[in-house]
């Protein structure tokens, strides 16, 4: 996909922000009834107990403890999102492919093809939670850019996490190409 076009097109359309590119897996269909209680379900999948343990450090032996606990804590619940990932069973989506662009609410497709002003129900996943896949509901403003119209807060903060970090990486190599030190 041709960054730049993207762009020119998003800011065309009214959606100005940065735009990276991935390449990330994605299933997607036209909106139907039956996707709202996978979407829902998938919002409340979060499970599990986040607690800061760093809170609890103390500057005796304990803060070891405390590190262990959250060491052992955070590899049990990665186990069990991927136990719980094997076990789930998703509503068939008609559509593979590759999402190429990403974007504070926006997302391109390489493949296209989606007509402009449908709603698709769409799930991906981001390589720093592979055991989780977001679902979220999306609008085709061309035949391959659409606009996020509905994501869980949880997964907002992830997308705009790897998004802010895909550009980080992307200006490190960009560095280093020019032989600039970080």
């Amino acid at each position: 996909m041709d960054l730049e076009a993207c762009k020119r097109a998003c800011v065309a359309f009214g959606f100005y922000t940065r735009l990276v590119a991935v390449a990330l897996p994605l299933e997607f269909a036209p909106l139907k009834p039956e996707h709202e209680s996978e979407y829902l379900q998938l919002g409340q999948s979060e499970g599990g107990f986040s607690a800061p343990w760093e809170v609890f450090y103390g500057k005796d032996r304990e803060d070891i403890i405390f590190k262990a606990l959250s060491e052992i804590y955070q590899k049990l619940e990665r186990i069990e999102r991927y136990l719980h990932e094997q076990d789930r069973v998703y509503l068939p989506l008609e559509g593979v492919g590759v999402i190429g662009v990403l974007g504070h609410g926006i997302l391109g497709v390489k493949s296209g093809g989606l007509k402009e002003g449908e709603l698709y129900y769409m799930r991906t996943k981001l390589p720093k939670t592979p055991y989780k896949r977001l679902g979220f509901v999306a609008r085709a403003f061309t035949p391959m850019l659409l606009s996020v119209e509905r994501m869980h807060a949880s997964d907002i903060k992830e997308w705009d996490s790897h998004i802010a970090q895909s550009e980080l990486e992307s200006l490190n190599e960009r560095k280093a190409m020019h032989g600039l030190e970080l």
